[in-house]
């Protein structure tokens, strides 16, 4: 019995929300005129021709997705509310329904085929009356009274009439439990029973829509919108949304930089740093020249001294020579292996720390002041790393007695200590120590004055752009000659210049500089910009989205 309401509840209304086309996706100008954002009120032609007012709202939560609610209430028993006192009337029909639901459109919200799912409740009065096909048999000689829980799927259409009018149709079928009494087919009748059973209704609908937005109803075309973002700039024209990737411009490389890509002991002056920890030369971006035992003399055929110095030099006079480099530091740290008293040793490795900048000087010209001398003193540390490296050729025991040694607190001790072991001492003097009779570690630091250029690139051009002011910022850029060279030169620059041309381009309906910025924007991939590249995949879909809802625009006005 219950099926019977089921079918009384076929004006179903929807609730939910509107949200904006998704950025990544385009829209023709026919598919965006019939807008899925707003509300819609509707009422069922079936229920009212049987005289059941009803309504329902419905939302969309999405382009394709929204949420329902709809209601139905009959509060008089016969037909029409004023035939209640024909007491030779003997039909009686009361009910309520609410039925919440969810439907996905195909198309997008409010147009074309849709499917759905709902709930239902309702509670219902009906006897003595005669459904179509056959229906219910038991309302035809019988009052029943009672509830009605279920859930269903439903299929439909939905087709606009006009800018706010739409007319659904939808069928479909619920299942769900029936409670009722039932009773005799008089006025009030005698209760005959109680019925609790399972039952399946088919559910049939024609639908009146209200939509109050219009189906053309939409924002306008040049909504800029910028979202935050230290690299980023969103231009939103619907129904696109363009990410533009902007990067900051690099300064022009400069000697130093090329120097420091080659040779590691040549290092940005941000990055200096005094050495605390004497480990072996070659480690950690470190030059090293070697000296006779116990001298200060600089001997330029010893080991690969020549060769050390004809690379300082040549590093050096290039750096000085570089307008761009605007200071330079030679950083001279000496050794002394740890072989003598430790007093006599520190000075030594003064001495020779200075002996390498007098050589540097006398070749390159480079005034002293640009070389830092420090003496480090004998080289314990590197000594330490030597052993505990478990050189090659020494026993275990014996790597346990060095271990011991560089235990003790005081230099002197530990040299003491070790030459109380003659062949343990003499193994390592001649296999560990050779090496430690050097100047240590020189390392060259530069820094690199500002480009005025790149400077007001950055803050002058990038602030246009941000703030969408695209044809000043091309403005900005052609009348100045060093602007122009780096946006011809740099790929960020390029990309920036790029940017700028296209969005002037498209306000301007200016085809060649369009196709000109496009160029821009490909030199600059090629270049290796990443932002190049991504803007290039969103000018793909933007400018074309963008002429389309113009040209839309302008047939509207002409309506």
């Amino acid at each position: 019995m219950a099926r019977l309401f089921a079918i009384l509840v076929a004006a179903l209304f929807t609730l939910g929300m509107a949200t904006p086309v998704p950025a990544a996706q385009t829209a023709s100008p026919d598919s965006t005129r019939k807008s899925w954002a707003g509300m819609s009120l509707r009422t069922n032609l079936l229920w009212d021709g049987a005289a059941e007012p009803n309504i329902g709202l419905e939302f969309p939560v999405g382009k394709h997705v929204s949420l329902n609610v709809s209601g139905g209430l009959k509060t008089w028993p016969r037909w029409l509310f004023w035939d209640n006192e024909n007491v030779e009337n003997t039909r009686h029909w009361r009910n309520f329904a609410v039925v919440p639901e969810a439907r996905y459109y195909f198309k997008q919200v409010y147009d074309g085929f849709f499917v759905g799912a709902d709930a239902l409740y309702t509670h219902f009065n009906v006897g003595n009356v005669r459904f179509p096909l056959g229906l219910y048999p038991e309302t035809q000689d019988s009052r029943v009274q009672g509830s009605y829980w279920a859930g269903g799927l439903l299929f439909g259409y939905s087709v606009w009439l006009g800018q706010h009018i739409r007319l659904e149709a939808e069928a479909g079928v619920a299942g769900g439990l029936a409670a009722y009494d039932r009773y005799d087919c008089a006025h009030c009748g005698t209760k005959t029973g109680e019925v609790r059973k399972p039952a399946v209704v088919p559910k049939l609908g024609l639908n009146l829509a209200w939509n109050p937005v219009a189906r053309d109803k939409r924002p306008q075309p040049g909504n800029y919108v910028m979202v935050s973002g230290r690299d980023t700039l969103t231009v939103l024209t619907p129904p696109v949304a363009f990410v533009v990737q902007l990067r900051d411009v690099k300064a022009p490389e400069t000697t130093g930089d090329r120097l420091a890509r080659k040779n590691n002991w040549v290092v940005p002056i941000e990055k200096y740093r005094p050495l605390d920890y004497q480990t072996r030369p070659g480690i950690d971006s470190i030059l090293s020249v070697r000296f006779p035992v116990d001298s200060d003399v600089l001997a330029p055929e010893l080991a690969d001294n020549s060769r050390t110095l004809e690379a300082l030099s040549t590093a050096l006079s290039a750096l000085c020579a570089d307008e761009r480099t605007d200071e330079v530091l030679v950083s001279i740290v000496g050794l002394s292996s740890i072989e003598g008293p430790q007093e006599r040793n520190d000075s030594l490795s003064v001495r020779r720390a200075r002996a390498v900048a007098r050589e540097l000087s006398a070749r390159t010209g480079v005034s002293r002041r640009l070389f830092e001398t420090i003496g480090k003193g004998e080289a314990w540390d590197w000594f330490r790393e030597q052993v505990s490296a478990r050189p090659e050729g020494f026993s275990a025991e014996e790597i346990d007695a060095l271990e011991g040694i560089l235990a003790l607190p005081e230099p002197d001790l530990r040299e003491k200590r070790l030459k109380t072991h003659q062949a343990l001492y003499k193994k390592v003097a001649a296999e560990l120590l050779a090496n430690q009779r050097n100047a240590g570690y020189i390392r060259v630091y530069y820094g690199a004055a500002p480009d005025p250029a790149t400077e007001r690139f950055n803050g002058e051009v990038m602030a246009l752009l941000k703030a969408k002011r695209y044809p000043e910022a091309v403005k900005a850029i052609e009348a100045d000659e060093a602007l122009r060279a780096r946006a011809l030169s740099d790929a960020e620059a390029m990309n920036a210049y790029g940017i700028a041309c296209y969005f002037t381009a498209l306000d301007g309906k200016d085809e060649s500089l369009e196709n000109q910025a496009l160029e821009l924007l490909q030199r600059a991939a090629a270049l290796g910009s990443d932002a190049a590249s991504r803007n290039l995949e969103g000018a793909a879909v933007y400018g074309p989205a963008r002429k389309e809802w113009e040209a839309w625009k302008e047939v509207m006005n002409e309506e």
